[in-house]
């Protein structure tokens, strides 16, 4: 259900992308032929719903957004590191190491980019409205909580929240494309390694099992019977003649 209800929102942001969205915002003026010449066209309701949804989830400018990924990106790398030494299989493991090299370079390129730019990113940058304090509530409480899990419950947590965190920061990405239009060289290759990360935490996820409790060795029926019931169902000795 998480991953339909994130699939939902980011098709809906995508084809939002106008300027009833962005109106105020940059990129506003970046509209589609189609909609300059059909000011009438008939709107989806339930698409400007779900894009009005993931527009507070987006720092506002250019700096505070890349800002924004920088964090991102910096939790993904710390969440990676601890999976690759906790995860109880090597396929979570793997995940783990995947995820911190990914990201790494990410982060690389996001510093790239603000240095050819002259951007100063900011990394004590926090939350500027409701929506985006709760998220990072969502994610401090992953890092806490994580680093107390062992074994498969550790896999399962981490995993699941490898599913919320990217379809979220899908909608992220895919709202800041609409936004900022002049960060396409950065998001256009972010989007598909975020979307091969949600998809391969899914996989695992489906294949992650908790181990079966042990369960106590169950008594022979010779066992369950009280010592009156043992005693008459023995023999009755036989008599002599």
């Amino acid at each position: 259900m998480m991953r339909s209800w994130g699939r939902w929102v980011l098709l809906g942001a995508m084809v939002m992308g106008g300027s009833a969205l962005a109106q105020g915002q940059p990129g506003a003026s970046q509209q589609i032929p189609e909609q300059q010449s059909q000011p009438h066209q008939k709107r989806d309701p339930m698409a400007d719903q779900a894009a009005m949804l993931s527009q507070p989830m987006v720092s506002n400018g250019v700096p505070a957004f890349l800002s924004q990924l920088q964090k991102v990106n910096e939790t993904e790398i710390a969440l990676g590191e601890l999976t690759h030494q906790k995860g109880s299989t090597p396929a979570v493991q793997q995940y783990g190491e995947h995820m911190v090299q990914d990201h790494q370079k990410a982060l690389k390129q996001l510093a790239d980019f603000a240095k050819q730019h002259n951007i100063t990113l900011d990394p004590m940058a926090g939350p500027t409205n409701d929506v985006q304090r709760r998220l990072q509530g969502l994610t401090d409480a992953t890092k806490s909580v994580l680093p107390l899990l062992q074994g498969p419950l550790y896999d399962q947590q981490y995993l699941a929240s490898q599913v919320a965190d990217h379809d979220r920061n899908i909608q992220i990405v895919t709202m800041g494309r609409q936004l900022y239009p002049d960060l396409a060289p950065v998001l256009d290759g972010l989007l598909p390694v975020l979307r091969e990360h949600r998809d391969r935490a899914y996989q695992l996820l489906g294949q992650s099992q908790p181990r079966a409790e042990a369960t106590p060795p169950q008594p022979t029926q010779q066992q369950a019977q009280t010592p009156e019931q043992q005693r008459q169902a023995r023999p009755a000795p036989a008599k002599n003649r």
